[in-house]
């Protein structure tokens, strides 16, 4: 069995090294590349795809062997699962893995904007020392309401810090009927673009999510409303964010993930009231370990026919596909 790893084009998750690559363990071997050749697509039996690598249809019509996609994040906004599935291509995520350091990355980044720091840091480096010197309100946490849009694993884990901190919580999920632990109310979209003072989203790109904040949404919003995003750039429209950004009614947007990314646009990346960070809300070196084995041992599984819960196309399995290994 030939399983070919297709690191990241933009940043290399596999180190020079790690992988006994052409070797035969368990009965496979493996294959590393950033730049795939078409005789390598055409030859996986497996393929697991990291960050970055678009799984489109022209993409699938070279895999002529392969039996199980897995690709090595939680989002499968760049897959083509329907045409995996025409070709009985068995796909898979890496289900919630990273979903902790996500939260405690969006948690600093709520911290930094409900405290000012961004404003604070500025004013202390051009010379300033007042605590005065900042927009809009400073608020405790315990009087301040943290919107979470989207309710699964990463939200909660948010929602599960964050009351430890006294906030307010709130959630909007269509999928999720109520918090069992009683940390966040559930409540429509529109109530919670209106009373929040912090929204941070947690929710897959999909058709339905994509721009759902757009200039509509932010025509609803508390006026000097913090955002945050370490979920999917495309969930904003970056036009309509800068138009908030301009016009005060956001008063700052902390951003792990752009529509454009990685070349962020020059305004967002310049804006004095923006802070990015490099779609690294996901990492810790723990957790970098678990995605790639986890996404190994995910394809062995799959392979094998074994039952997987991240299985996202299950209907499709062609017969050549059950037990091939």
């Amino acid at each position: 069995m030939n399983i070919l790893i297709i690191d990241s084009p933009r940043v290399n998750y596999v180190d020079a090294g790690e992988y006994d690559v052409g070797a035969t363990q368990q009965g496979y071997t493996l294959e590393v590349s950033s730049n795939p050749s078409d005789e390598q697509l055409a030859q996986a039996d497996g393929i697991i795809a990291f960050h970055a690598v678009v799984v489109d249809a022209p993409f699938v019509a070279k895999m002529h062997r392969c039996r199980v996609l897995v690709k090595a994040t939680i989002g499968l906004d760049d897959v083509d699962v329907d045409a995996l599935s025409a070709n009985g291509i068995l796909c898979s995520n890496i289900g919630s893995v990273g979903a902790q350091e996500v939260a405690e990355h969006a948690l600093a980044l709520i911290l930094l904007a409900q405290r000012k720091l961004l404003e604070y840091a500025r004013h202390t480096r051009e010379g300033g020392w007042s605590w005065r010197n900042h927009t809009s309100t400073v608020k405790a946490c315990g009087d301040t309401v943290l919107g979470l849009v989207g309710y699964g694993a990463t939200g909660r884990a948010l929602a599960h810090r964050a009351s430890v901190l006294g906030y307010q919580l709130c959630f909007y999920d269509p999928w999720i009927e109520r918090c069992t632990q009683g940390f966040a109310q559930r409540v429509t979209l529109e109530s919670l673009l209106k009373q929040a003072d912090v929204i941070s989203l947690h929710l897959p790109l999909t058709p339905d999510s994509q721009h759902l904040l757009n200039d509509a949404s932010f025509a609803q919003v508390k006026r000097g409303v913090a955002l945050v995003n370490t979920a999917r750039g495309g969930i904003v429209d970056t036009e309509a964010l800068l138009r908030a950004l301009r016009s005060g009614t956001v008063s700052m947007a902390l951003l792990d993930v752009v529509q454009e990314e990685p070349s962020a646009p020059k305004a967002l990346i310049e804006h004095e009231r923006v802070l990015m960070t490099p779609h690294a809300a996901f990492y810790s070196e723990r957790s970098l370990a678990e995605l790639k084995n986890n996404a190994l041992q995910t394809m062995l599984a799959l392979l094998r026919g074994d039952k997987v819960k991240t299985l996202v196309n299950p209907d499709c399995v062609a017969e050549e596909a059950k037990g091939y290994a």
